[in-house]
């Protein structure tokens, strides 16, 4: 590793760890020639203290939206069965809003909230009604509202056209990219999991989705439910900076990064965040998760973690975690 940029990213991480923020790391940085993957700590505490290292498995959360939701609706759009403008309720006719459109859900402004109210009383039927039958909170298109329930959406829109989510994205995105730890609802030995919560209803979460939106969905979800280690990471994030090809494969249409190039709503393009206005994106994920490239210099970050064991009441991390994103994408 020789970039100063990495250099001094990597002896942040470790600072993090050092002063107890998280207790350990699996990170890349990635650029056209290089890649450099490091396995920092410890991953749990006490008795679930697990030295990390290449096997260990995460909890992606969020970066589900990107890594699964938003490349398998790219490649739906690729070949015309997804169209941006489409209504969702083209493929969701029990949705209550047909001005509501696809890409509206990929820009977190489609006038759903955030979120569900008391997600821990429904089923997963009843948490479904509830998105489809609640109200709007605002006019589509009116502003940004980072929220789960869009990408819920276009995981069923998935399903629907495809059958079922996991197999849509195992078939065209992990098995081309030999991604071959990644997936929901993964049957792995339960050790290789890294712990993500002690929580007072279920008790030690480790190796079954964290999210309980995802939960009530049997862990599949456009949202959330990913699992994967870091060297899968680093090859999808290879993947994205040399703009949807990886070993002479074409994953992604290279248009739709000119696609996404052409989209800055409120620091949004389709499906990921954009960062100082160019073409730089990042995506990050409750349990500490983050996926940031670039494709113009051609240059990634894969960082996991998981912040929130054995609780969530980390004040520190949201502020390390920007701190990471800035390093990343300044000068």
């Amino acid at each position: 590793m020789t970039d100063n940029k990495f250099t001094k990213m990597k002896d942040e991480i470790d600072m993090f760890i050092d002063r107890g923020d998280i207790y350990g790391a699996s990170f890349s940085f990635i650029n056209e020639n290089q890649i450099d993957s490091f396995y920092h700590g410890f991953q749990g505490k006490d008795a679930f203290a697990e030295r990390l290292d290449p096997s260990m498995i995460y909890d992606l959360s969020s970066l589900t939206k990107v890594v699964a939701t938003t490349t398998r609706v790219f490649q739906l759009l690729a070949i015309h069965e997804l169209g941006l403008k489409d209504s969702v309720t083209a493929y969701l006719p029990g949705f209550s809003h047909p001005e509501v459109t696809i890409e509206n859900l990929l820009l977190h402004n489609s006038g759903l909230p955030a979120d569900v109210e008391n997600e821990r009383n429904l089923t997963g039927v009843e948490l479904i009604k509830k998105l489809y039958e609640d109200p709007l909170v605002y006019q589509p298109g009116e502003k940004t509202v980072y929220s789960d329930l869009g990408f819920i959406l276009l995981g069923l829109i998935i399903r629907t056209l495809n059958g079922s989510i996991d197999k849509s994205v195992q078939d065209h995105i992990w098995y081309p990219l030999a991604m071959t730890n990644t997936g929901y609802n993964l049957n792995r030995p339960k050790s290789r999991f890294v712990p993500t919560e002690v929580d007072a209803q279920r008790g030690q979460i480790q190796g079954q989705v964290h999210d309980y939106k995802a939960l009530l969905l049997n862990g599949e979800s456009g949202h959330s439910g990913l699992f994967s280690t870091l060297s899968d990471l680093t090859v999808f994030t290879e993947m994205m900076i040399n703009r949807g090809k990886y070993q002479k494969k074409e994953i992604l249409d290279p248009n739709l990064f000119d696609l996404m190039a052409s989209y800055d709503e409120n620091g949004r393009t389709l499906g990921w965040r954009r960062v100082n206005h160019k073409e730089q994106y990042v995506q990050t994920g409750y349990t500490g998760t983050i996926l940031s490239f670039d494709p113009e210099i051609k240059r990634g970050f894969v960082f996991l973690t998981n912040r929130i064991y054995p609780t969530r009441e980390n004040s520190r991390w949201s502020e390390d975690r920007d701190r990471l994103i800035d390093l990343f994408f300044e000068g």
